[in-house]
């Protein structure tokens, strides 16, 4: 199997999207509510959610980019 289909079909947990995002337990739950954007997780079973990678990066691309320099937040 080619490493491009290995990386799109790869789950990981929430603490693996945390650190992508460098963001806190709670701001991902508001996230996932919030952010129609935001991708949907997919249920191993009764205690268990991951998301695909692919899906989280794609998210992370499509943030819009920000001139920090301009002076407007």
């Amino acid at each position: 199997m080619p490493f491009d289909t290995e990386q799109k079909f790869r789950l990981i947990d929430r603490w693996a999207v945390i650190d992508m995002l460098g963001i806190s337990e709670s701001t991902l739950e508001r996230l996932m509510v919030n952010d129609e954007r935001f991708p949907q997780p997919r249920r191993l079973g009764t205690r268990s959610i991951r998301w695909l990678q692919h899906e989280v990066e794609g998210y992370i691309r499509g943030l819009e980019l920000v001139d920090y320099f301009s002076g407007n937040d």
